[in-house]
This record gives C-alpha cells, sequence and structure tokens, in this order.
C-alpha cells in the first residue's frame, strides 16, 4: 500500500512538473507592438567582401525597445549571391533565423524578415540594430534600393 501512494505521488509530481517544463522549453516572447521605425536608402553600394559589413544607411538605427522586434528588410538588388542579416547592439546579437541568402536573377526584389527578443542591458533599453551583408563567393552585388522596418513594443528605461 506504502509503495503505491509513493508510485502514485511521483507520477503525479511528474504529471504536474513535466508541462512546465514543456512550456518553459518551448516559451515564446512577444511584445505589445506601439512602435514602428524605418529606415530607407537609395544610394547604390557595392560589396565583394566575404567579411560581414554594415549596409550603407541601414546601420546603426537606434530603438528604444523592450521584448520581441522584428525587422523586414526589402532590398532590390543586382550581381552575385549574397547574405543578409540584422544584428542588434554586436555581431553576436544576429536575429533570428540568421542570415537570408538572395540569389539575383538580373535585378530583383528580396524581402525577409528577422526576429529577436530584447532586455534591458544596465538598465537601459536603448539598442542598436544595423543590417549587415556579405557576398559568400567574393564576387560583386549591388544594392539598389533597400528598406529595414522595425516593429517593436517601446522600452521603459532610459528612452529618449
Amino acid at each position: 500500500m506504502r509503495k503505491s501512494l509513493v508510485l502514485a505521488g511521483v507520477v503525479l509530481a511528474l504529471v504536474a512538473v513535466i508541462p512546465v517544463a514543456v512550456l518553459a522549453a518551448g516559451a515564446r516572447t512577444s511584445s505589445i507592438l506601439d512602435r514602428q521605425l524605418a529606415r530607407s536608402t537609395g544610394a547604390d553600394a557595392t560589396t565583394s567582401s566575404t567579411a560581414w559589413r554594415n549596409v550603407p544607411g541601414l546601420a546603426r538605427i537606434n530603438a528604444c525597445t523592450i521584448r520581441e522586434v522584428s525587422a523586414t528588410l526589402s532590398v532590390t538588388i543586382v550581381g552575385a549571391p549574397v547574405l543578409f542579416r540584422v544584428i542588434i547592439d554586436t555581431p553576436e546579437g544576429p536575429m533570428r533565423p540568421g542570415p537570408a541568402r538572395f540569389i539575383p536573377q538580373g535585378r530583383e526584389t528580396f524581402s525577409a524578415t528577422f526576429v529577436r527578443p530584447t532586455f534591458p542591458f544596465e538598465d537601459d533599453d536603448t539598442h542598436l540594430f544595423s543590417v549587415q551583408w556579405r557576398s559568400p563567393t567574393g564576387q560583386p552585388v549591388t544594392l539598389r534600393h533597400g528598406v529595414v522596418n522595425l516593429l517593436f513594443q517601446r522600452g521603459t528605461h532610459n528612452c529618449p
């Protein structure tokens, strides 16, 4: 009888703990969107660098954000295959899903959306968002037009 009670207690504990662990592992960050910020460039820019470089006109965008941020990038490019990513504050902070690869056939427009949560750093919700690109083949690629649009919840710590 005692073994049955102990076993029933263990099973009951597992039934209670497992769903919480599963929910925590698959938890998603979300925001109450109340801000939008866009930056665009119409000046041609070319890269053949195989290292990540900031896209001229689409880098160091200052925004006061909290929780999840989405960045939609739309570019018109011509030339070789190209990778784009959006980073928050440092290169160690790329937004998900990671680099988006575009292979233009002539002059083409592509779009991709990136997401990532932001958190206060030293009681400050100010973050820098930068679009970066590189040529995986080392061949030149030219950006004709580009726009990045950030959707976010305004932060509350040290926001201008």
